[in-house]
């Protein structure tokens, strides 16, 4: 049992790290690039996007790149009424580490 220590210590701490979030949800809302909501997965995003958005339907979702080369998914749903909305979220938390 001695073996697996080395493998466990860093799993839970790795665990804890990405759920820990410092980032404040109004100012980081989703709205824009720099408003970006930072997350650990994609599963994540789609979490906050049926919290946020419900009764949404997903059109597109594509991957873009500021200009300091961070990785940002950009979601754009279509409400019940027709309307076009984006969520902007910052995924350099995981983006190829894969």
């Amino acid at each position: 049992m001695k073996t697996m220590k080395p493998f466990f210590a860093p799993a839970i701490f790795f665990a804890f790290l990405s759920c820990a979030s410092t980032q404040d949800l109004t100012t980081n809302d989703g709205s824009s690039m720099e408003k970006a909501i930072r997350v650990a997965s994609v599963a994540k995003e789609y979490e906050i996007v049926r919290e946020k958005c419900g009764g949404c339907k997903m059109k597109s979702q594509s991957l873009t790149f500021d200009d300091k080369k961070q990785p940002f998914d950009i979601l754009t749903l279509v409400k019940p009424n027709g309307e076009e909305v984006k969520y902007y979220f910052n995924i350099s938390k995981f983006y190829g580490r894969f």
